[in-house]
């Protein structure tokens, strides 16, 4: 006989412990309180805990196979299952371009500023050039993927924000601002709210559940990804015989 379970104060729990996660506690109202600002390590430990297993989370630069270099990113979800070629140098991680799933900047508060230099960033990854290679299997060859068909998703991860409402128009008109090329797909300002841009329209978070709300529709768009290019070894591997050579 089976029992009842009760999804909405599992969910209110899980927020709990994510807020938690963040350094910020609900209070009774369910609004989070500060003990201190979300910062990116803490936002990193939060979505490691959050995601499966298959994604890795950290702050990266992202590279590509002509050598060129991203700025450095606060949050990256990159995947940790298939893809090699992860360099690392004292504190610095470099990943190809082609391992990134989706890519944050962490700043105090969600602001028509902050937005700007979140898309800067966000264009710095996107600018670079993915491989792709077929993949081979019992049947055959699967074709190389294209990769405008999985786009890196980008957002801004915030504590609070500036705007009086994050649904005015001041705030739409930010985070609606950009092309293909450096646009926001989602923001978060915890203790405000949480928005995701669904083509040309804003979807915002419920009241109270901005955190659970915004890190499963992140979960969802990951999903809808599926596993990443299949990056070409030898546009990377030449500069091995470069070095061999030289």
């Amino acid at each position: 006989m089976s029992t009842s379970f009760d999804l909405r104060e599992a969910f209110a729990a899980k927020q709990k412990h994510m807020l938690s996660g963040l350094g910020l506690m609900p209070n009774f109202t369910n609004h989070p309180t500060a003990k201190g600002d979300a910062t990116e390590e803490r936002w990193i430990r939060m979505l490691s805990d959050f995601l499966p297993r298959r994604y890795g989370v950290g702050s990266v630069f992202a590279i590509d196979s002509y050598g060129k270099q991203s700025q450095q990113i606060d949050v990256a979800i990159y995947d940790r299952q298939y893809s090699p070629l992860f360099f690392e140098q004292g504190d610095l991680t470099f990943v190809p371009v082609e391992s990134i799933y989706a890519i944050f900047e962490a700043k105090p508060e969600l602001s028509k500023d902050y937005v700007e230099y979140a898309r800067e960033k966000i264009a710095s990854v996107r600018s670079l050039r993915r491989t792709s290679v077929g993949i081979r299997h019992a049947g055959g060859t699967y074709p190389p993927q294209e990769p405008t068909n999985k786009p890196i998703l980008g957002g801004l991860l915030a504590t609070e924000t500036s705007w009086t409402d994050i649904q005015g128009k001041a705030a739409r008109k930010a985070l609606l601002t950009g092309s293909q090329s450096d646009r926001l797909d989602f923001a978060i300002a915890v203790r405000d709210g949480a928005v995701e841009r669904v083509g040309e329209e804003l979807v915002f978070a419920p009241s109270d559940q901005q955190l659970i709300w915004f890190a499963m529709r992140l979960y969802k768009r990951l999903s809808m990804l599926g596993t990443v290019l299949a990056l070409d070894l030898d546009a990377y591997g030449h500069y091995i015989e470069d070095v061999l050579e030289s």
